[in-house]
């Protein structure tokens, strides 16, 4: 019997990686459900051009665009809120993808995978990759600028027309100040590198600048004749107000966030990258294979460090140029450092898959008793013992330990730690949703509150509503086919409340509550409906 190549088993390792999770929960708390509202939004205004919830601040409107398209697309097949998530795995791939064709263009065959695997691994890409996240967008985006310019070194003018396409889509993802600094740099890249003063590359430089500025362009002209408060706003507070050059007197302001950031979101990229600088800088710094990777990293963070209103979730951006270098620097590891690296990912993932199965058996066996109880408080109480996430769970670590069983078989390869950090990181978030998924829906997600709503309006009827922002009323609406208005004023024989204090919030007279509730765990934070009486 043939054996299957090893790159089956590497594309099967990234689709198990990236597909679990991205469907068949509800939108959880966080980043999300914010998504997804914005979604709801953008879908009952028909305000696409350039989105706003309500009287809110507008959004860039690329990943929308992505989500309902592919919305659209699988409506016959998946809920609304599965086929937006799953924009983003599909905008993930596609930068894993282009990770990949950038490192062989670069490097050679040799450097795929152990790029696309140093971008999977990266601790902080596994959370939004899974949740309707619009920086994805951006890391998508940053993917294709990144490979344009590497098919600018032999076929300049189609490497332009995809760098170009790249830095349209951050811009229009939500990173306008890294899109601006990478075409400054790109325009800059004939007077940086001598290997960049030919007319075809210069050619396909401009090519690239061109488009993106029309792009750009086009949707800038029909915004600004369709809502001009709204681009105004946009640049004022967003744009311009949250960096350095607009921030006020009391912003505060650390230059070197993004650099803090990135010890954890991109680990272990980081290690390996740092490697390769030092490896491949006896070429030259005049080497494409140094500069191209390592220049787009440091034009991209030094943008983003020029942000006052940071999150950690924007080095996403940052991953691809890491994994790239990481895939060059890895076949150069140092023995010692590959092996620790491999023995220290297998102990890491294995001690979290011991902790998995304490809290499972907490949640579902009640032990440890103390540690079931600490559940409870959190809002994570039993439903009783789930023979099917056992059976999930138990066949997920039985594949672990079958891998770790031949990987000891196996010839020692530069691959090796980077794949064992990538299995690993696969292993313990199938594992995660095998044994939680269930009860994270129900902890964190709105659907169970929203039909608890539903089943006290049995004469149904509009909901007026009071501290409730704009997220939590599509997303009520949404779970509960519920007409929610904005404001406490409106003409409903209903009242909805959102109250963060444990005192209840009572309205004038004439209403009376009909029911109290919120997420579990969170007994400080609760909503009250109220049912107007004559």
């Amino acid at each position: 019997m043939n054996r299957i190549p090893a790159h089956y088993w590497l594309v099967g390792l990234c689709l198990a990686w990236l597909l679990p999770g991205l469907t068949g929960h509800v939108p959880w708390k966080g980043p999300d459900a914010e998504t997804f509202s914005r979604l709801l939004a953008a879908r009952q205004q028909g305000d696409w051009l350039f989105p706003s919830m309500g009287a809110g601040a507008p959004y860039m409107p690329l990943y929308l665009w992505l989500a309902q398209g592919l919305a659209t697309l699988l409506s016959p097949v998946l809920p609304l809120h599965d086929a937006a998530r799953l924009t983003s795995g599909v905008l993930v791939g596609a930068s894993l993808w282009l990770t990949a064709l950038t490192a062989r263009t670069l490097y050679g065959s040799g450097a795929v995978w152990p790029a696309v695997l140093a971008l999977l691994g990266c601790m902080g890409l596994l959370v939004p990759a899974h949740e309707a996240n619009p920086y994805t967008a951006q890391l998508a985006a940053l993917s294709l600028f990144a490979y344009g310019l590497a098919r600018m070194l032999e076929q300049p003018l189609r490497g332009g027309g995809l760098a170009g396409l790249g830095l349209a889509g951050l811009f229009l993802a939500g990173a306008w100040l890294p899109a601006l600094a990478l075409a400054v740099a790109l325009l800059l890249l004939p007077a940086l590198l001598s290997s960049w003063r030919t007319s075809a590359r210069v050619g396909g430089s401009w090519f690239a600048l061109t488009g993106a500025f029309a792009l750009c362009g086009v949707w800038l002209l029909s915004v600004h004749a369709h809502y001009p408060d709204r681009l105004s706003h946009w640049w004022q507070h967003l744009a311009l107000g949250q960096t350095v050059f607009g921030m006020g007197e009391k912003t505060r302001y650390n230059p070197l966030y993004f650099v803090n950031a990135l010890s954890w979101f991109a680990w272990p990229a980081w290690l390996l990258a740092g490697w390769a600088v030092y490896r491949l800088k006896r070429q030259g710094w005049n080497s494409v294979k140094l500069w191209m990777p390592l220049g787009v990293f440091a034009v991209a963070l030094i943008a983003l460090s020029l942000h006052t209103g940071s999150e950690q979730v924007q080095s996403i951006i940052l991953l691809p140029s890491l994994a790239l270098l990481a895939g060059a620097g890895l076949g150069e590891l140092k023995r010692g450092a590959a092996n620790a690296l491999l023995w220290f990912s297998l102990m890491a993932f294995s001690f979290f898959a011991l902790v998995f199965w304490v809290y499972w058996a907490a949640f579902d066996l009640g032990w440890p008793a103390q540690l079931a109880k600490r559940l409870a408080k959190l809002g994570m109480e039993s439903q009783g013992f789930r023979p099917l996430a056992l059976a999930l769970g138990l066949l997920i670590t039985l594949a672990w330990i079958a891998w770790l069983m031949r990987l000891r078989r196996q010839p020692r390869s530069p691959q090796r730690p980077i794949l064992a950090w990538s299995v690993g990181t696969t292993f313990v978030w199938c594992l995660l949703l095998a044994l939680f998924m269930q009860p994270l829906d129900k902890r964190i997600g709105y659907e169970r509150v929203a039909l608890e709503i539903r089943s006290e309006l049995a004469d149904g009827g509009c909901v007026a509503s009071q501290n409730l922002d704009v997220t939590l009323r599509y997303l009520l609406a949404y779970h509960g086919d519920l007409d929610i208005r904005p404001a406490a004023s409106a003409a409903c024989d209903w009242l909805l409340v959102f109250q963060k204090d444990r005192k209840p919030a009572v309205p004038h007279d004439g209403w009376v509550k009909r029911w109290v509730g919120g997420l579990p765990g969170e007994k400080d934070v609760r909503f009250w409906l109220y049912r107007r009486e004559d």
